[in-house]
């Protein structure tokens, strides 16, 4: 007995540990990386491209099995309800001057056969294996390209979402001071030693910045939403951010120049894969003109009774054979494939001007990008200074007012301002991060420098 509840306690522990450890890992904050490298196995958008790519593996494997043999099994059976009936002169039968109408055939007819077919030559085969090849590598960039948006996509939320963490910690500390300020206020009223209109004026504030955090509080939790629906993740589970990409430095933020090659951005490789895709049409077109040699074999059986008996033995089976090659010169279409390759010189010059026209948007993108970025660590370092001296006057205000020396106006004049400080410099926080996501995917390095965030 007492074995017993020992092997149960152990058992409760065992349990109750795995399931605290599950749910310590469940919290565990999640870094950008981490959030990212969830979506890679979880967002439908990556999953949808990704069997785009193993579907355009079995349009290769189809394209190669076209040049195995081919072998096909087919039967037959005939159930003749009436037999035909044709006419014999009568010198065959013994009555000359005469015509004979005589029933031929049999009523079941049964037949089988195998027959093979070997392409020998067929001049567009290897230009429809490279266009299938092609098309692959085509669905694996549109997989890189729908990886990377996702990527995109949540590096955004996900910075959104811890400004506006960061926004209302702030606004959480602003309001417990604010607090105690309406108490302070409420006191001295009730001393005599505040005027009514003085409680109001804080009052007010307090309820502004009550309302503000209610309002961050809402916009936080659906940018959280925002940030598990881009993930892949279930929207009723629960998730911590860290908050350490925050943590930086921006004396030390510079755009570093560096050698850019638009080879390396993925909507130039996208349309250079395009062109590859035209240029294999027209090959195929032209190849058409060509002629094509197969070779074939038939093997097969067949029988014919009067009664259904085919499975009984000691009837008569009759058996065929042939081999064959077959030549296919193309001869004159209706000018179609000539109209065919028209259409694809077309495709490749607007293909070709595509490719020019994304060239030079992504050099423009990536100046603006720069441009952009610049601005943005320039704006955060001036909203930086002036959050600074807004939280200092709002500070040394307060000082004044508990000690009776400072007006209830200059307080809620102070505290309106230090919002407005903090408001815009978490705006130009947040712009910044943007601008730096920005700029790394106009150099198309946006999923390396993610990689190498800490």
């Amino acid at each position: 007995m007492r074995r017993t509840l020992k092997f149960k306690e152990i058992t409760f522990l065992t349990l109750f540990f795995a399931i605290s450890s599950f749910y310590l890992h469940a919290q565990k904050p999640l870094t950008l990386k981490e959030c990212i490298n969830y979506s890679n196995t979880n967002n439908s958008n990556i999953k949808i491209a990704g069997y785009d790519v193993t579907i355009s593996q079995k349009k290769v494997n189809e394209q190669i099995g076209t040049m195995l043999p081919q072998i096909d099994a087919s039967g037959t059976y005939t159930d003749n309800l009436k037999l035909g009936t044709t006419v014999l002169p009568g010198e065959l039968m013994g009555q000359p001057g005469t015509q004979v109408p005589v029933t031929m055939g049999t009523k079941h007819n049964l037949s089988g056969s195998v027959q093979l077919t070997q392409k020998i030559f067929d001049p567009t085969f290897g230009i429809a294996l490279n266009a299938a090849k092609i098309s692959k590598q085509l669905s694996e960039q549109t997989l890189k390209k729908t990886s990377e948006q996702t990527a995109y996509n949540i590096s955004v939320t996900y910075y959104q979402t811890l400004v506006i963490e960061k926004q209302m910690n702030s606004l959480r500390a602003t309001l417990a001071a604010s607090e105690k300020l309406l108490e302070s206020a409420g006191l001295k009223h009730k001393n005599g030693m505040a005027k009514k209109v003085d409680v109001d004026k804080i009052r007010v504030s307090y309820n502004n910045i009550k309302s503000q955090l209610q309002q961050s509080e809402l916009s936080y939790n659906q940018s959280l939403n925002t940030l598990k629906y881009q993930m892949g993740m279930p929207v009723d589970s629960s998730i911590v951010l860290s908050d350490t990409v925050l943590d930086i430095n921006f004396q030390t933020i510079e755009v570093q120049p560096d050698s850019f090659s638009v080879d390396n951005h993925i909507d130039y490789q996208l349309q250079k894969t395009n062109l590859s895709v035209y240029k294999m049409d027209k090959k195929r077109n032209v190849a058409g003109y060509l002629p094509s040699l197969s070779f074939n074999a038939n093997y097969g059986y067949s029988a014919m009774r009067d009664e259904f008996d085919f499975t009984k033995s000691g009837g008569n089976w009759y058996p065929s054979s042939s081999i064959g090659i077959t030549l296919k010169v193309p001869i004159f279409d209706g000018l179609q494939r000539n109209a065919k390759i028209s259409q694809s010189k077309l495709n490749i010059e607007k293909s070709m001007e595509s490719i020019r026209l994304t060239e030079q948007s992504i050099k423009v993108e990536l100046s603006n990008s720069e441009i952009q970025y610049r601005n943005a660590v320039d704006n955060i370092r001036n909203e930086k200074d002036n959050l600074d001296l807004a939280e200092n006057v709002y500070k040394n205000t307060q000082l004044e007012y508990q000690q009776g020396a400072g007006s209830s106006l200059d307080l809620v004049q102070a505290e309106s301002s230090y919002r407005e400080s903090l408001n815009n410099y978490y705006n130009k926080l947040l712009n910044l991060y943007i601008a730096k996501i920005n700029l790394e995917q106009s150099k198309g390095t946006l999923m390396n420098y993610i990689n190498n965030l800490n």
